[in-house]
Parts: C-alpha cells; structure tokens; sequence
C-alpha cells in the first residue's frame, strides 16, 4: 500500500516513546513491502535517518510557530503531487490539523494512531495557571476536530482506548487496539552481562535498578526515589541508575541529595543507543513507577527483550503488559511505600520472578514488529474499504 504517514520528531534528536514507535513502525511497515512517506518536524539538521522520512524544516527553511506550520502543511502537498496514498495516517494530533481532508483524494482514508491526551498530559504537568488552561483548552480542540474526521483509529493498550472513546466521543467500533513492539534483534540479552556491567562501572556485587523515563511528573521518578530509600536500609548494596532528561531534573538531584542517596542513585541524562541497550541488559531489575497515562511503556518489554525482569505500577498500558505474564511482576499500588515493600520482598528472595529467559521469550513471542504491521495493514485494508463502500453508496444517493 501507499501510505502518508505523519510523525512529531525525530527519535535520534528527540528520544521519547512516540518518537521511538514512529522510526521502527515506518521501518517495519516499509520492510513488507509498504510505500511509506513519513514527515516530522526536526531541526533543519543533518540527522541520520532513511530516505522515506522526510524533516520538513531541512528544506523549507526554519522560522517561527507558523513559519514551521506552513513548512509541514507545504511540504506535504508537495508530497501528493508525486504520490497518491491510499492511507493517510497521522500520529500526532497537531501536525495531523495540518493536512485538511480537501488535501486528500476523497476515497482516502484517515487512520489515525493515538499515541495518548496530549491536551491531559499538558494538564497534569501544568501549573493550573491562566496560560496553561489556554493551552490545555487549545491542545484539546486540536484534537477534537482532528479525530472527529477520522475514519479509524490504532491504540496501544485497551487503556488508551477507553480514554479516547471516554474522553473524545469516538465509537468504540472503529477503535482498534494493536500493542507496541521492540526490536528484538537489537534489544538482545548480553553475551557476557559481567563484562557489561564492568564497562557501566557497576560492582560485581551491586543489585542494579534501572528506568528510563522522561523526567516529568506523571511518571513517578520522584516517587521511586523515595521508594528507594526505604529499599536502601534494607539493602545497602542496591544501586539505582536513572536514564532520560526533562524539566525535574534539577529537583530530583535535590531529592536525592536530602536523602542523603548521592552514592545509590544515579541520574544518567539522555544515554546513547548504544549504552542504552547495555543498562537493561546490565540490570537486574527495570523500574516502571509512572502514576498517570501510560499508553503502552516501551520501556517495558525492551527490558524484557533484554532478558531482564520488570517491575512496574498497575498503571495502563504497563499493566496490561505485565499482567498476563506475572502477576507479581506488578506493585501493588503507585505509593511510594507500596513500591518500597515490594522491591524489599524480591531483592530479599521472598519473591521470585521470571527467570531471564522466560522474560525474553515473553517479548518474542507476543511483542514483534512482524505481528504489529500485519494487524495495522489488515486495519488498513479494511477502512480503505469501507471507505469505498461509503464513498460508492452516497453517489448511488445522488440524484
């Protein structure tokens, strides 16, 4: 099929859970044999990226907010000139607003991915000042008139689906819930985890917690650290090593310091690629704490595909992954004591769960990008369809 497919930014300049699924689902649906065009919104730089994914600023030029708005919008009218979709798929609600339907041939479908609230997320991180309520109320009307001219959408966990269905009006019928996937050649077990864990600085002795979160408040970082300080009087040889950047960064450094955990805790920034394969399969634990609107967790099953056990909050998309797999792979709650309680059962041996390979099996068999782009193409064969059948019956009614 061909496809016109719209993202946010690029993962390699802009690390983040929509960004990572966008690059290795163009990868993934282009690998079967899909004609994809892809458009983000970089920044004029060279990135390294494929051919079929095109940063719109790197030849329309930079500006401000609607100098970058019309370099989209332009860049991918340029873009239907050369080649006619057959699915427009959008995966972020603004850019999304961009591309008006009268753009589109008109037996041209709408699928959209919908990779969250961006409006509630905005909501939870804000300030409840006046600016921030003209956001929000903005970002969600955004959304609205973007998904109200959708003819079908793709969600990550049966949890997003409920809040668009909930939150934006949208019939469930045409909601179609297909999980994320890992690259499961890249995110491997170690050959030799020693040796990894000897290149990261870890001690031979030394229980290694890892997470990699953006540093904001809805994924409960701030609420792990203090979890850990209870783990620590327990288990003082416990480490914990925190992947990712965002704007509390500088209050978790404090919160660590007043707790006097500067030499158990660790915050890592942004990570490379390369060593960030390495920190899962160096960990004996990755930690998902977040406390509000966790569509799917990547972080989730890349740990796992690593081999390496995951504990993480009952929180959407984290428990809907973990769930099935083990139950006691689950904290009871997202309390900063419920999580402490629960680290302290399995770092004590009071609680035991999936072995390494058990844990890499289970993202084999259930989490590829071979089983993800074979249901979103039978999603998209069947809206162009129905899209068809709706497109031939209304001509039938004109007179």
């Amino acid at each position: 099929m061909r496809i016109l497919s719209t993202g946010m930014e690029w993962v390699g300049r802009n690390p983040g859970g929509l960004n990572q699924y966008f690059a290795d689902y163009i990868a993934a649906m282009t690998g079967i044999g899909h004609i994809v065009n892809g458009f983000i919104m970089a920044d004029g730089e060279e990135i390294n990226k494929p051919s079929n994914i095109h940063d719109v600023m790197a030849y329309l030029g930079k500006g401000g907010t609607t100098g970058r708005m019309q370099a989209f919008r332009r860049s991918v009218k340029m873009s239907l000139l050369g080649m006619r979709p057959e699915v427009f798929n959008p995966h972020f609600a603004l850019y999304a607003m961009l591309i008006d339907r009268r753009m589109l041939p008109p037996s041209v479908p709408i699928v959209t991915h919908f990779h969250g609230p961006w409006a509630d997320e905005s909501l939870i991180e804000g300030h409840g000042s006046t600016s921030d309520t003209i956001r929000v109320w903005m970002k969600k009307r955004i959304e609205t008139t973007t998904y109200q001219r959708s003819d079908a959408f793709i969600v990550l966990s049966e949890y997003f689906r409920d809040i668009l269905t909930r939150e934006y009006g949208i019939d469930q019928e045409f909601v179609h819930v297909i999980p994320g996937a890992v690259d499961t050649s890249r995110f491997v077990p170690a050959f030799n985890r020693d040796d990894v864990r000897q290149s990261l600085g870890i001690a031979p002795d030394d229980t290694l917690l890892f997470t990699a979160r953006r540093l904001v408040r809805r994924m409960g970082i701030d609420r792990f650290i203090s979890a850990f300080r209870i783990v620590q009087e327990h288990h003082p040889k416990a480490r914990l090593c925190i992947a990712g950047d965002g704007y509390l960064r500088e209050e978790l450094a404090q919160q660590i310091k007043s707790l006097g955990l500067e030499h158990a805790v660790k915050l890592l920034g942004r990570v490379s690629a390369d060593d960030f394969v390495k920190w899962y399969q160096a960990a004996d634990l990755t930690v998902v704490p977040t406390i509000q609107l966790e569509g799917f967790g990547l972080v989730t099953v890349e740990s796992l595909a690593c081999g390496t056990p995951v504990i993480g909050t009952p929180v959407g998309g984290t428990k809907e992954i973990l769930q099935p797999f083990d139950e006691r792979m689950l904290f009871p709650d997202a309390t900063s004591d419920g999580m402490a309680h629960h680290v302290n059962r399995i770092l004590s041996g009071m609680l035991e769960l999936p072995s390494r390979e058990q844990c890499r099996n289970y993202a084999v068999h259930h989490y590829t990008w071979g089983r993800v782009s074979a249901k979103v193409t039978d999603v998209f064969e069947e809206t162009v369809r129905r899209r068809k059948e709706a497109e031939r019956y209304a001509k039938d009614w004109v007179f």
